[in-house]
């Protein structure tokens, strides 16, 4: 049988496509379950990290909580996958997209903190990054595609919501969601190769 370089194993690429798909599933329902608590609060001008303030927010815990899954098990399973592949910098970028999901995590938004921003920073370019580090995956010349557009898109995005707009929390979505629409997307591709990666 043919063997395919920098393939990830089978049992490897299932298990980081569960992580990954675990943790954006999660991650959105309690997004829109900690919004449907606070009063008021719009997708289109406030900002994610409201919703993890307990200050502000009833259900900040469950957010926070979201937060840190998100960074744990995009973390780990980019670990799983770049150890087959050897994939450094896509490594590195989405270990940065975890300690940024964790800082949000443990500092939030209403305290003052640079941390907090710092770790936005980090989840935002680190998971947006690793989408375009990523692109270089032995998959479908469309999943390449794909991974480069939404990685770019959110980092265009992050430079719009830094200039603070009127509409910031559509704007810093449209800097987060392509991480989530990638993963889920990477998750895909490996689910249906999981059973080729070795022929």
């Amino acid at each position: 049988m043919k063997v395919v370089r920098n393939a990830v194993p089978a049992r490897r690429g299932r298990a980081a496509a569960l992580l990954w798909l675990l943790a954006a599933a999660g991650y959105l329902l309690a997004e829109a379950f900690a919004a449907a608590a606070l009063p008021g609060y719009s997708y289109r001008t406030d900002y994610i990290s409201t919703l993890g303030d307990p200050s502000v927010s009833p259900r900040a815990p469950l957010m926070n909580a979201a937060f840190a899954v998100q960074g744990v098990c995009f973390a780990a399973a980019a670990l799983l996958v770049a150890a087959a592949r050897k994939q450094l910098w896509f490594l590195a970028f989405a270990v940065g997209n975890g300690i940024g999901n964790v800082l949000i995590a443990v500092v939030h938004s209403g305290q003052g903190n640079p941390a907090h921003i710092v770790g936005a920073v980090l989840a935002i370019v680190g998971g947006n990054a690793a989408a375009l580090a990523g692109s270089g995956a032995p998959l479908a010349a469309a999943y390449r595609t794909a991974s480069i557009t939404l990685g770019a898109l959110g980092l265009v995005c992050l430079l719009v919501t830094a200039t603070a707009p009127s509409q910031v929390g559509g704007w810093e979505r449209g800097s987060v969601y392509p991480i989530f629409a990638w993963q889920i997307l990477t998750a895909v591709m490996l689910l249906r190769a999981g059973p080729k990666q070795r022929s």
